[in-house]
């Protein structure tokens, strides 16, 4: 691994690779060889915590591909929360004055990463994200994705300009993130930091893509997520434990 001096990077992407195991390496060796081409400081960031009573090589790949390829960093510690705690853990390692977080299932496409990279700095957002317009997914993940945001916007008005509160890659000023007052550690992470871009009056986008179907393993989101996020949700709007939130969106 080769460093970059952290004034320098231009941009960092976090990639969030918790059990993926093997079927990480295919998209992360294409993200590097794009990245490869560019003419300005970056960095990866791997994300792979885990729990120790779970069998997870994930890991050990990770470190092998950063020994491997440069500009490329790993994050592997016992997991004290669940996917909003991994998200967290990498969007704060990275240094970029950019930066940004995705899945490294492959079901969102390498080139979502360089459409919202562009955008962000051509128009100047603080925060930019995808939304999913066709879903080569399972029935049971389109209709969880539809509960999400139909809840979201139900119980967040001013977001009903904005779809798929879930979708990555999420890209946005690391200055804007540092703003961001985060306590999910779970898969509310998304719906908060969207929030957060609104409380704060950030300038937010959202561009299109294709969302690819799951073939290596199955989806992690069960039926009780749905649960969860709508616990997490009415927390957050009406300001009920266990979150203490500084603002409240009304």
């Amino acid at each position: 691994m080769r460093d970059v001096p952290k004034k320098d990077i231009e941009f960092s992407m976090a990639v969030l690779c918790y059990r993926a195991e093997e079927s990480v390496i295919p998209f992360i060796e294409n993200l590097h060889s794009i990245l490869s081409f560019f003419h300005f400081n970056w960095e990866i960031v791997l994300v792979a915590n885990y729990w120790p009573h779970i069998p997870d090589r994930t890991p050990d790949v990770v470190r092998s591909l950063c020994e491997r390829m440069p500009y490329t960093r790993c994050i592997a510690e016992p997991k004290q929360g669940a996917m909003g705690w991994d998200m967290k853990s990498g969007l704060d390692a990275c240094m970029g004055r950019y930066i940004g977080v995705i899945d490294g299932d492959g079901q969102y496409p390498v080139e979502a990463i360089f459409s919202c990279f562009a955008a962000i700095k051509i128009c100047d957002y603080d925060f930019i994200k995808t939304y999913r317009v066709l879903r080569s997914d399972s029935l049971y993940r389109n209709i969880v994705s539809v509960i999400y945001n139909w809840l979201f916007k139900v119980l967040f008005p001013a977001y009903r300009g904005y779809q798929d509160v879930n979708s990555k890659p999420k890209i946005m000023k690391r200055q804007a993130y540092r703003r961001m007052n985060l306590s999910a550690k779970d898969w509310f992470i998304d719906a908060e930091i969207v929030l957060n871009c609104m409380n704060l009056g950030l300038k937010m986008y959202e561009i299109p893509i294709k969302f690819q179907s799951l073939n290596n393993r199955k989806s992690f989101v069960r039926w009780n997520a749905i649960l969860e996020f709508t616990r997490n949700l009415l927390a957050y709007r009406f300001g009920w434990s266990p979150f203490e939130y500084n603002r409240k969106l009304r």
